[in-house]
């Protein structure tokens, strides 16, 4: 099996990384920071591409795949993991880096996904699994273009398993709440100190990597982890009031 994770150099996406290789798999593993990709490749017993991608610029996405598939063959699973979070208010967020967030978090999972669709309906078989946010489900104040482009590529990924229905090719969206990483001890730390912060619910990438691979055998259509917030998936009125009402302020703002 051959398991393509962008996103790969930290937190939840290098979990899915060593989660993959202890099972067997070979990966390729893609991130900007080259030195923690080629760390991670010495440390696993896999046979591991490492190629360093900077996902912002959309044409490294069919570069990826091509190399991807050169060095180990067609690609059985494509983890869709990198992304790119602001913690501000936005209207202080400039045009560049809302294109910048906008093309890592949502436009680059849509053309890796074309680009790896087409060989994977004509094998009629392979994976998708598109790490979206409980920011896409329920909005958190102060991330707003993270809401917005974790929201647009759930809504993708939701819609897309369901044309693919019956070709062969499953496509898991997942629904990570708070996972300890530095993505989100940074974003943590951008707001007023609060108990309801730090009272939040908090998972492991290690936990939810072996509940990603279980719900892939299970051919599941979504993981929402850590579990307590699926409630938010199916009362969204009441989460979204919940979220307004009780966030903290941001730090400065």
């Amino acid at each position: 099996m051959h398991v393509l994770v962008t996103g790969a150099s930290s937190g939840i996406g290098e979990a899915m990384a060593r989660h993959w290789a202890s099972l067997g798999a070979s990966l390729t593993i893609a991130a900007r920071r080259e030195e923690r990709l080629r760390a991670l490749a010495s440390d696993v017993d896999a046979e591991v591409f490492v190629r360093p991608t900077d996902l912002n610029d959309l044409s490294q996405c069919g570069l990826l795949v091509e190399e991807a598939i050169d060095a180990l063959g067609p690609i059985d699973v494509l983890v869709n993991n990198a992304g790119v979070q602001y913690v501000e208010p936005a209207a202080g967020v400039s045009p560049e880096r809302i294109t910048k967030l906008m093309t890592v978090d949502l436009l680059s999972p849509l053309h890796l996904m074309h680009h790896v669709l087409q060989g994977m309906l004509e094998r009629k078989q392979g994976a998708i699994v598109n790490v979206s946010s409980m920011a896409g489900i329920i909005h958190t104040p102060g991330m707003a273009h993270y809401n917005g482009a974790k929201a647009g590529l759930a809504a993708a990924s939701e819609s897309m398993r369901v044309e693919l229905e019956g070709s062969g090719v499953h496509i898991l969206t997942v629904y990570p709440g708070p996972v300890y990483s530095e993505m989100e001890s940074a974003a943590r730390e951008q707001f007023d100190d609060s108990s309801a912060v730090e009272r939040l619910p908090t998972g492991t990438p290690d936990e939810l990597a072996r509940l990603v691979t279980a719900a892939l055998d299970k051919r599941k259509p979504r993981v929402i982890y850590p579990k307590i917030y699926g409630f938010s998936r199916s009362a969204r009125n009441i989460s979204q009031w919940f979220t307004d009402r009780f966030t903290p302020p941001l730090k400065d703002s």
